[in-house]
This record gives structure tokens, C-alpha cells and sequence, in this order.
């Protein structure tokens, strides 16, 4: 299952735990504890946006951000080198 999230954040998108929960067929509160344990081990870091609202552009989400003219805070999950050398092997 850890493997199954990696890849799905790997891929990029925007994703709610609710969403990836439903997408994996799991209880949400279940991706949430996968997704402390990948970041717990180093498979994942989170960048935090602060009132990405100004419609800035700064992170690598610009492209499907739908933030537009609203305050708010959101966590973009990226995978690490170790990480990625899971999905690899």
C-alpha cells in the first residue's frame, strides 16, 4: 500500500486524501497514516504554500492550481531521492 501512494504522489495532480482513498479502495484515515509513515521515513517531503491565494505561480502545482483569489494553505507532497529509488526497485 505505501508503494501504491508513492506512486500516485510521484505522479503529480492534485489529490485529496479522500480521493486517494476512494482511488485505492481504503478508509482515508488510512492513506493519512501511509502518508506520516512515507514522510516519517524519508520517502516524501512536504513544502507548505501559505496564502497561495495571489495566484503567484511559485510552486509546481501552478499549472492546476485553482486557488484563485481565495486564502489558503496547501501541502504539496514531494517524493525524495529515497523515495524514488523505491518506486525504481
Amino acid at each position: 500500500m505505501l508503494i501504491k501512494i508513492l506512486k500516485t504522489l510521484f505522479k503529480g495532480g492534485r489529490y485529496s486524501n479522500k480521493l486517494m482513498a476512494k482511488e485505492l479502495g481504503v478508509d482515508e484515515s488510512l492513506v493519512q497514516q501511509m502518508i506520516d509513515k512515507l514522510l516519517h521515513m524519508g520517502y516524501i517531503e512536504k513544502e507548505k504554500i501559505n496564502s497561495c491565494g495571489d495566484g503567484c505561480g511559485c510552486c509546481s502545482s501552478k499549472k492546476s492550481c485553482s486557488t484563485s483569489n481565495q486564502s489558503t494553505d496547501i501541502n504539496i507532497w514531494k517524493v525524495t531521492q529515497k523515495g524514488k529509488k523505491a518506486i525504481a526497485d
